[in-house]
């Protein structure tokens, strides 16, 4: 009876700590940094933190919709790089005048969507009409994106600068691109938690085929997903590279890993059907960008960087994974 009651509370810690593990370790690197370097935890450090992770945030909710049907889109670093460099060439191509007046904003902002659009929907028509694996699929669709963005750039590197007020500028200390990462979330979440559109898309995650018997069209909301998903990281791209300041033939690599593992942290499950973007798309990237910034203010190793965040990660899809298979259950 002991034994049995012991292992029932074992079992119950383990469940805790699978539901609540990541914001413990959240927790636990920011008191770590703040004893670290008394700097961390100030106001200017801390809006730093936010303003550098917006961007990549807002990919990171795009991708969420993707894993919540059961997809993956690792095509989202090179949208990035393709969405910023089309940015790029018409700040080269295009006069001083119009570059100062908001149609160039909206110009921008336009050639995120149009490229969103029309990736997004490469991607999804293929993985739902032809039956490709999404993995496969958005690969090769990302190479393509890769391709013409170094075709058009003619791997030049190209300065951005134009778009430098939108991603790195504030109001009242709060920055803008702050600001959209925050709208984005609350308009997703209710997507996702409250509308009949959110309940197929983790119907359809956890089993497409119960998703077709009862009326749900699956390859339609597949789609769809795979659509805001790439409109959101080009939109992110381009954000991000306004507060770089240039584009280089390298930009976007590796982002659509920084992106997915957030996710993950995050709650998002790579099974499909679970996925939480408040308080999960949140946690996720500030966790990574909490990272990169801490250790760099604790003037850690940069080769430490990726070793810390790469066992944050395995520790999240490792309890990802067994969550799925049920065996704490």
């Amino acid at each position: 009876m002991t034994e049995a009651c012991e292992g029932s509370v074992g079992k119950r810690i383990l469940q805790y700590l699978m539901r609540y593990g990541m914001y413990l370790i959240f927790l636990l690197l920011m008191i770590y940094f703040s004893v670290s370097n008394p700097n961390f935890l100030t106001f200017n450090n801390l809006i730093l933190i936010l303003q550098q992770a917006s961007p990549h945030g807002i990919a990171v909710i795009g991708i969420i919709f993707v894993l919540t049907v059961g997809g993956i889109d690792i095509s989202i670093g090179r949208n990035m790089f393709l969405a910023s460099t089309l940015v790029g060439v018409m700040t080269v191509n295009v006069s001083k005048n119009f570059l100062d007046s908001t149609a160039a904003l909206a110009a921008c902002l336009g050639i995120a969507v149009a490229v969103g659009i029309v990736f997004g929907l490469l991607n999804g028509i293929i993985i739902t009409k032809f039956r490709m694996v999404p993995f496969i699929t958005t690969l090769a669709v990302g190479s393509v994106m890769r391709g013409l963005g170094l075709t058009i750039s003619n791997t030049r590197q190209f300065n951005i600068t134009f778009m430098s007020p939108l991603a790195s500028g504030r109001i009242f200390n709060i920055p803008y691109v702050l600001i959209i990462f925050a709208v984005l979330l609350v308009v997703s979440n209710y997507i996702l938690r409250s509308t009949t559109f959110g309940r197929h898309l983790m119907a359809i995650g956890n089993d497409p085929e119960n998703a077709k018997k009862i009326g749900i069209n699956v390859d339609r909301d597949t789609i769809l997903v795979y659509v805001i998903c790439a409109v959101l990281a080009a939109l992110g791209g381009i954000l991000s590279a306004g507060q770089i300041g240039t584009i280089a033939a390298t930009f976007g690599e590796g982002n659509e890993f920084i992106a997915i593992s957030a996710a993950v942290v995050g709650g998002a499950s790579l099974f499909g059907g679970k996925a939480t973007i408040l308080p999960g798309a949140v946690v996720g990237i500030l966790l990574i960008t909490l990272i990169t910034n801490g250790m760099a203010m604790v003037n850690a190793s940069p080769y430490a960087y990726t070793i810390v965040r790469g066992a944050i990660i395995f520790l999240a899809v490792m309890l990802d994974s067994i969550n799925y298979k049920g065996v704490l259950r």
